[in-house]
């Protein structure tokens, strides 16, 4: 590569770098300010509901995963790290280690020591991913242990053998499920990574994903030679508008209020096909 280049190539990725430094510290303090006057600043650390939070002690790592955020992708690097290939699942918890299994010694002592961070995506594009991925794909496990019960309650004489969940339908359940068990798929950001009770290093996001991980591994590689997984482009944006547009306003603002508090923490506007007229 000719000098010119390559002096080029290395002052456009500085850029990129100080770019991504630049937005994560705007998120940071996207989300400082929400807990702020959330007035949840002080917010303690429940040990018990750290059970997203996968914990590598050889390289002093924490990742809250999120499902249908790269989760399978970051699983997989995360478990690259020792340099062995695993012959069991990736979503298999055998896999990994995770924050809630240790003392609370050792829990405050990684929180303050180790790398923390997590992924996000625009919490409405995420749960109708998880729609599109669990429901409208005809996946047995989870029409069993949900879309069976979904059809009984809020599809009077529909048959509940049927893998044919509506969204409006799923939408119905997520909304009614109150204190019950939230699978997940789609619970909040919020209940899952407890980002008032924990400083996340860095929050990076689907949208950006290839960019932002590359930004994460390099510091990584210091001490583990890992890449991020090709990534493809999702379809679910282009579906947002379709999906959402046929759910009642009645039912869109229950939704938000689910959701909501998880959009304007990360900093994400909502989807036009939701917003009020």
């Amino acid at each position: 590569m000719h000098e010119s280049n390559i002096l080029c190539f290395f002052f456009q990725n500085e850029t990129k770098v100080e770019s991504i430094q630049a937005l994560n510290l705007e998120r940071q303090a996207t989300i400082r300010d929400f807990c702020r006057r959330k007035n949840r600043n002080d917010e303690a650390v429940n040990v018990k509901k750290l059970s997203n939070i996968i914990v590598h002690e050889k390289l002093k790592i924490l990742f809250c995963y999120i499902p249908k955020v790269s989760c399978t992708q970051w699983k997989t690097v995360i478990r690259s790290l020792d340099g062995a290939e695993t012959k069991l699942w990736i979503h298999d918890p055998k896999n990994f280690k995770f924050l809630h299994v240790y003392p609370r010694n050792d829990v405050d002592r990684m929180l303050k020591t180790y790398f923390k961070f997590v992924f996000v995506r625009e919490p409405l594009e995420r749960l109708l991913s998880a729609y599109l991925d669990k429901f409208h794909s005809g996946d047995s496990a989870f029409h069993n242990a949900y879309g069976r019960s979904i059809i009984k309650r809020y599809r009077p004489g529909g048959n509940p053998e049927h893998k044919n969940v509506t969204f409006d339908e799923f939408l119905n359940f997520v909304i009614n499920i109150g204190n019950s068990y939230w699978n997940e798929h789609w619970q909040t950001y919020d209940k899952l990574c407890h980002p008032c009770a924990i400083q996340y290093d860095f929050i990076g996001r689907f949208e950006n994903l290839e960019e932002e991980a590359s930004f994460v591994l390099s510091g990584i590689k210091r001490k583990s030679n890992v890449s991020f997984p090709h990534v493809r482009p999702s379809s679910t944006p282009s579906k947002v508008s379709l999906y959402y547009s046929q759910i009642s306003r009645e039912r869109l603002d229950r939704v938000l209020q689910i959701f909501s508090g998880d959009s304007e923490m990360f900093g994400y506007d909502l989807p036009r096909s939701v917003r009020v007229s």
